[in-house]
């Protein structure tokens, strides 16, 4: 059993907060009440070992292509993700002892955690800096990666973090662009796979894909202007991807 910090009842999300996938708080980062906060130097992945899914970036999707069934969760627009894993609450390619499967691409989404932006208020374009203060990837003490300066400034750790999560706010906003034109486009349908477990087959549906049919289906004009924006080459990779689902299927 994963052993979680514990964190003051200030630092608790609010109960209307909805909050993304893995994380269990989310709290605006400030030196006065997280001076003593460290990052670990060790990288445990076992905070996303019950995710079957895992959100993907259209940056990301020709890498994970060579790992991952990449499929569209629905949603408006829908929404890129790497299964890894077969069965409902399980992550195969996190071990018992929370280390990532050695080789295989890992998430950005995985990556940013414990970090997240959010947003000052529905109106500002300002970000904040907040993290899941329950992570047991933070420390107290002298050990890790100090978030915080003695004189209240950020940190390297804090500065990185903040970076990364800038540069993926970012990469979500193309994809919401991308996957947007793609269902204004009609390219996003209905799809299922039947794979072989143990011997025994099993039907898997409930997703989504970009259709290549509907795809060469496009007037000429269109599909030349995707294919110059290099859309083509992300919709090929995402397709190409499901034959990742024969893996999947090996007792």
């Amino acid at each position: 059993m994963v052993r979680r910090r514990a964190i003051s009842p200030e630092d608790k999300a609010p109960a209307s907060q909805k909050l993304p996938l893995l994380y269990r708080t989310l709290v605006p980062l400030a030196p006065e009440r997280h001076a003593d906060l460290r990052l670990g130097e060790t990288r445990d992945f076992s905070f996303a070992a019950t995710a079957n899914a895992i959100p993907l970036t259209v940056d990301e999707i020709p890498t994970s292509m060579r790992d991952y069934p990449i499929v569209l969760a629905a949603g408006d627009p829908a929404t890129p993700v790497a299964l890894v894993g077969f069965e409902q609450g399980k992550n195969s390619f996190v071990d018992a002892d929370g280390a990532w499967q050695a080789g295989a691409y890992v998430p950005a989404y995985v990556r940013r955690y414990p970090f997240g932006l959010v947003r000052e208020s529905a109106e500002a374009d300002r970000h904040i800096l907040c993290a899941d203060l329950s992570s047991t990837l933070f420390e107290q003490g002298d050990s890790g990666q100090p978030l915080f300066n003695e004189d209240g400034s950020a940190a390297d750790a804090a500065t990185r973090a903040l970076e990364f999560c800038q540069r993926y706010v970012a990469a979500t906003e193309r994809t919401r662009a991308v996957m947007r034109e793609a269902q204004e486009l009609g390219l996003i349908g209905p799809s299922e796979v039947t794979i072989t477990r143990d011997g025994v087959k099993r039907k898997v549906d409930g997703f989504a894909i970009i259709s290549e049919e509907k795809l060469r289906a496009l007037d000429d004009a269109k599909l030349a202007d995707l294919v110059r924006r290099g859309v083509t080459t992300i919709f090929a990779a995402q397709q190409l991807s499901l034959a990742n689902f024969s893996h999947m299927g090996e007792g």
